[in-house]
């Protein structure tokens, strides 16, 4: 009796080991999608004070006192100097990881990875533009590195 009883004992506590295992997955995979935020409704949240709710740099925060106006995400020509992988670091760690402007914060850890792709894929179609090698050769160039 006292072998049997173990051992259905054992057994009930492998099953709840794989239950709790499975469900466990499921929910991780259930939930990604469910809890991430879209890059327009990020932008709206933590963007648009600054940079405006077109994305031209014209939001609350861009007053006077800035010692750099917050950057024009619709200006294609411009931002054709910055490559995919520029404005991930310049979202992740902020404007100054980049040399651009310190007061940009770091975003790293509010948004994650895909959150944070996905804001670049949004700014590529504010400023309806792709990297440009030439254009971030002459943007050096003028900035004299």
């Amino acid at each position: 009796m006292k072998r049997s009883s173990r051992l259905i004992g054992g057994m009930f506590i492998s099953a709840c080991i794989i239950a709790v295992a499975a469900g466990a997955t499921l929910l991780a995979g259930a939930e990604e999608p469910a809890s991430r935020v879209s890059a327009q409704e990020n932008f709206r949240w933590y963007c648009i004070q600054c940079h405006g709710p077109k994305g031209d740099g014209k939001g609350v925060n861009n007053t006077k006192k800035l010692p750099v106006s917050p950057r024009n995400l619709t200006d294609g020509k411009d931002m054709a100097q910055f490559s995919d992988e520029d404005m991930v670091r310049t979202i992740t760690h902020g404007g100054g990881a980049s040399d651009l402007s310190p007061i940009m914060p770091p975003w790293g850890n509010v948004f994650t990875n895909q959150e944070i792709r996905d804001l670049v894929a949004l700014i590529r179609k504010m400023c309806n533009c792709r990297f440009d090698p030439r254009a971030k050769e002459a943007f050096l160039k003028q900035q004299g590195r």
